[in-house]
This record gives C-alpha cells, sequence and structure tokens, in this order.
C-alpha cells in the first residue's frame, strides 16, 4: 500500500508521496511480507515542460519497474515539449506500449502464457462442479463423455461471463492466435485430466483451450495487478493545472489495458475550487477534509437504516394499524428518508468543511500548500502505525510543487546517497 495526494490550486499542483513499499513472499506454505522504506513513487515527467507523474498499486509492469520506464521516456522526450497535459499521458502510455527494448515481445507472450496458466485451475475447479466432483482432481477418475459432458456446461459458462468494456473481442481472438496450438501441446502433457487418457480424451483439448483462452480474457482485469498513474501539471497552451489519472492493468498480448479515471482526474479553472485528492490509502485524508472519518459515515448510514425500520414496525403496533404496511413498502421508505437524510448531511459536510478549505488552499502561498500535502501524508501514516501492525504507509515524504513557469520544483526529496559525496552526479544531472 501507499499513501498518495495531489493538492491543486488556480497556482499550482503539488504532490506528495510516501516511501513505503510491500513485498510478498511464500515460504512454508504462508504469505509473508516485508516492508521496505526507500521506494520512489513520485517523478519528473519531462526535464523541460511542467509535469509530474505518481504511481501507486503495482511497483511493476509485468516485471519491468516503472521507474525505468518513466526515465526512459523522460530521455526520449528531451526538450520536446506538448500544448496539453493530455498529450504527454497519450505519448508515455504509447512509449510504454512500444518499447520492446524494456519488455520484448518474447517477454509479452510470457506473460499471456503465464496469465492463461493461472486461469487453468479455474476453469478445471468449473468443469469439476458441473461434474459434480468437489476437487479437480477427482476429474482423472471420470469418462471422456461425463469430462466432455461437464466441459460443455463450462463453455457455455464461460460464453455467458461478460467481456469488460477495456476488452474486444479481437483481444481474445489474437490471444488464440499467438498461445492456441503452443497451449494445445502443454496442455495435453500437464493437465491431469488429459495426462491419465490422452487416447481417448485428447479430442477434448482444442475445446478447453479455447475455453481458457476466453475465461482468462475475460476475467483480465479483475487478476491483473493494478496500478494507479496520476499526471499532474501544464502543457503550453494550459494556464491552470491539469490532474489526469489512470488505472493501468499490464499488457494483454501486444496490448497495454489502460484507462482514464474520470472521477479523479481534475481540470482547474478560474472559477473552479480547490482540489484535494488522495490516491491509495485515504482514510485520514478524507477525514481531514470531510470533517467525519468514512468508516463513522457508513456506521450511522446502517445505524440510520436499522432504526428507521425499527421505528416503523413499532408505529404500526402502537397505533393498531389494521392495514400495516409491507414490509417491501417499509423498505421503500426507509430508503427514501435515508437518501434524503444523507443528502442533508452531504450538504453540511460540504458548506462547513469542503469549501472553507477549498477557498483556504487557494489563497495558500506554495510553501503552506507543500506543508500540506506532507502534513497529511503524515497524518495517514501515523494512524498507520499506531493502528496496525504492519508499516504500509511510511517512510522518507516527497514533495513536489508544479507551476506554470517555475516548472517542476522539489521541495522534499530522499535520495539513496549523500548529495555532497556525489557532486558529480548533480553536474551529469544538469
Amino acid at each position: 500500500m501507499t499513501a498518495e495526494i495531489a493538492i491543486m490550486s488556480r497556482t499550482a499542483v503539488v504532490l506528495a508521496a510516501d516511501s513505503a513499499t510491500t513485498v510478498t513472499t511464500w515460504k512454508s506454505g504462508e504469505l509473508e511480507k516485508r516492508y521496505f522504506k526507500g521506494a520512489n513513487k513520485l517523478y519528473e515527467l519531462s526535464r523541460c515542460g511542467p509535469v509530474g507523474l505518481m504511481i501507486f498499486g503495482s511497483a511493476g509492469l509485468q516485471t519491468v519497474p516503472w521507474e525505468l520506464y518513466i526515465k526512459s521516456f523522460r530521455d526520449h522526450l528531451g526538450v520536446e515539449q506538448f500544448d496539453k497535459l493530455q498529450t504527454y499521458s497519450e505519448k508515455f502510455f504509447d512509449f510504454v506500449q512500444h518499447n520492446d527494448k524494456l519488455f520484448s515481445k518474447e517477454s509479452k507472450k510470457e506473460a499471456l502464457l503465464r496469465l492463461l496458466g493461472g486461469a487453468s485451475y479455474r476453469l478445471q475447479h468449473i468443469i469439476a462442479v458441473h461434474a459434480g466432483q468437489s476437487e479437480v482432481g477427482e476429474l482423472a477418475s471420470m469418462t471422456p463423455q461425463e469430462i466432455e459432458a461437464a466441459l460443455a456446461l463450462a463453455e457455455i459458462d464461460v460464453e455467458n461471463l461478460p467481456l469488460p468494456e477495456l476488452l474486444t473481442e479481437a483481444d481474445i481472438a489474437n490471444a488464440v492466435s499467438d498461445t492456441a496450438a503452443e497451449l494445445e501441446g502443454v496442455s495435453a502433457q500437464s493437465i491431469p485430466v488429459f495426462i491419465q487418457d490422452p487416447d481417448s480424451r485428447g479430442y477434448l483439448v482444442p475445446r478447453f483451450v479455447a475455453a481458457l483462452i476466453k475465461l482468462a480474457v475475460k476475467q483480465f482485469l479483475s487478476y491483473a495487478p493494478l496500478t494507479g498513474v496520476v499526471i499532474a501539471g501544464y502543457g503550453k497552451e494550459e494556464y491552470f493545472p491539469v490532474l489526469e489519472v489512470y488505472d493501468c492493468y499490464g499488457f494483454l498480448g501486444d496490448r497495454l489495458i489502460v484507462q482514464k479515471n474520470e472521477n479523479d482526474s481534475k481540470t482547474m479553472d478560474a472559477s473552479t475550487p480547490a482540489v484535494i485528492q488522495p490516491f491509495a490509502t485515504t482514510h485520514m485524508i478524507d477525514t481531514f477534509r470531510m470533517g467525519v472519518s468514512p468508516d463513522v459515515f457508513d456506521a450511522v448510514y446502517a445505524s440510520t437504516r436499522m432504526a428507521l425500520g425499527e421505528m416503523g414496525s413499532r408505529v404500526m403496533a402502537e397505533c393498531g394499524a389494521q392495514n400495516p404496511l409491507s414490509q417491501q413498502r417499509i423498505t421503500e421508505i426507509i430508503e427514501e428518508t435515508k437518501i434524503s437524510h444523507a443528502d442533508r448531511w452531504y450538504e453540511q459536510i460540504r458548506n462547513q468543511h469542503v469549501f472553507p478549505l477549498s477557498n483556504i488552499i487557494n489563497s495558500l502561498p506554495l510553501p503552506d500548500m507543500a506543508g500540506l500535502a506532507r502534513s497529511l501524508i503524515e497524518l495517514e501514516s501515523l494512524k498507520e502505525r499506531v493502528t496496525r501492525p504492519s508499516e504500509s504507509v511510511s517512510g522518507p515524504i516527497d514533495v513536489a510543487v508544479i507551476s506554470k513557469h517555475d516548472g517542476f520544483v522539489w521541495i522534499d526529496r530522499k535520495h539513496y546517497f549523500k548529495p555532497e559525496l556525489n557532486p558529480r552526479f548533480f553536474k551529469r544531472a544538469e
């Protein structure tokens, strides 16, 4: 996990990120977590343009660290600048998708095969359920006819799965053309149900592989290691800061699956209130800007629903209603009342906390904006440290301010080395 924040006013955008990273490994059949405090999550995306980038979630893209992509793109970009921030985002993801030096075509195919291999057990489990077996291993003792009947039902299940909007039928077709032949050979030699009797069951392998590929592609978004990519700053023709947030799921074959998060993306103008946008771990930052903890809000929500239901039943009982309302009608009234109650509460939150805070931020000097961003990440880290036996939000906090004319300016930045001992590093950077 991590904690990051973007604070935007009409003058600048401030980005801040912690340095914690979590590494998970399996040891003796148990998941073991280790925490480190030196990860870089905040970067300068352009050497000349006022643009920064943060990442959260997965630290790598199919085993390649994001840092390599980001710094390679910065070198590739050179002194080129664009009129819109959106163009930086488009160019960056296009660079990631077509950079075969960092992630070759062979590596992309291997990643696709690993994805399909991961879906193999899920498909076998579906077949086992339709065959009335509790364990996948029990399929080996069944007759070819029984397995074929269960596979036919599994094919229907897979066919009925929705295809996510980000994906297309072409993704399935490309995966079939790239891997079907190889998978058929591997499946015939590694799937227990086929190994047991290859002569009588081998004819089912192509159907199994076709269903496997379709299942893996349709479930790709559910199992992909998601990375959040935050790009903020200015294009040459933009005078107010822009914040764009993307959900990147990684490669599916040769295609990079990425989608803009419209809810978290923001654009400032002359009349827009300031923005406080947290990412990843957001509990304490949400509490600060809303004036109430999100879990308390949810608890009151649930308690209100229960209390309204009890009150409705008691009122009808006390009044001796001859035609008491049905439970369905009571539920509808409770839902209507709860929504109106929540709307009034949200209005109070906006009027008493969100709007006043936004007005203040729009008037803050840049050092105070940077200090606020740092303090909110420290607050998130403090809560994590005292309430959980983990260190998933911790370490040095990197802070940068991006303004139209001053560009990308570091306020706080960690180094893994002592700057005073490495003057040549800074000379090279110049």
